[in-house]
């Protein structure tokens, strides 16, 4: 079950954060910043969330059954928080940390470009990518700014099969409040659970 929550939680909380382990030369990376709307569509239903990024930094929120969570990753620190509003408290990780939480595993991947294509009415080049070890694979859609603006993956956890799916909408490119990427000043920190996210859904 967590494996599955897991691989959610990687597209959910961030679509660049799943990508970081391919070397740049092979996929384009942002080039400027950006917010937008995000859309997540699984077999366990339907998501809505935001995303804002800004060189070296990105923020990402997610509503995932009655519980919203805020993900930031500052790789310009080498650290990153995970904030819970509903406590008004959150966790300093540091960067590797970050990214395990947000179910970004290094993999072995192939990449392909399709070719053009548009996403919401936005001009995209197409990528072919597979987990090398036969885990998952899909498509990706980015813009000529390295906005990765779609994501549809199938990925396996045994026998089963799991199709995910992430869209970016009403994309605004532009500069983003310093403020969105540090935790709130008047939360607190939040007490070790032994094991991070996944101690926390073992809980």
């Amino acid at each position: 079950m967590f494996k599955r929550l897991s691989i959610l939680a990687c597209l959910a909380l961030s679509l660049s954060g799943c990508i970081s382990s391919v070397d740049a030369a092979t996929l384009p990376m942002p080039t400027v910043e950006y917010s937008a709307d995000r859309i997540i569509e699984t077999s366990q239903g339907s998501f809505e969330g935001k995303i804002f990024a800004a060189r070296d930094k990105e923020r990402t929120e997610t509503s995932m059954q009655g519980m919203q969570s805020v993900m930031i990753l500052r790789k310009d620190q080498q650290l990153g928080w995970m904030i819970m509003p509903a406590q008004r408290m959150y966790q300093k990780l540091d960067y590797k940390q970050a990214q395990q939480q947000s179910g970004s595993q290094p993999s072995d991947v192939e990449i392909t470009e399709v070719g053009s294509d548009t996403v919401e009415g936005i001009a995209a080049t197409k990528y072919k990518m597979i987990m090398k070890d036969g885990s998952a694979g899909g498509f990706l859609w980015i813009t000529p700014e390295g906005i990765t603006v779609k994501m549809d993956m199938l990925s396996k956890d045994g026998r089963d099969k799991n199709r995910t799916t992430v869209t970016l909408k009403n994309l605004v490119i532009g500069p983003q409040d310093a403020a969105l990427f540090d935790p709130p000043a008047d939360y607190k920190a939040m007490p070790s659970f032994g094991g991070g996210m996944k101690g926390l859904f073992n809980r």
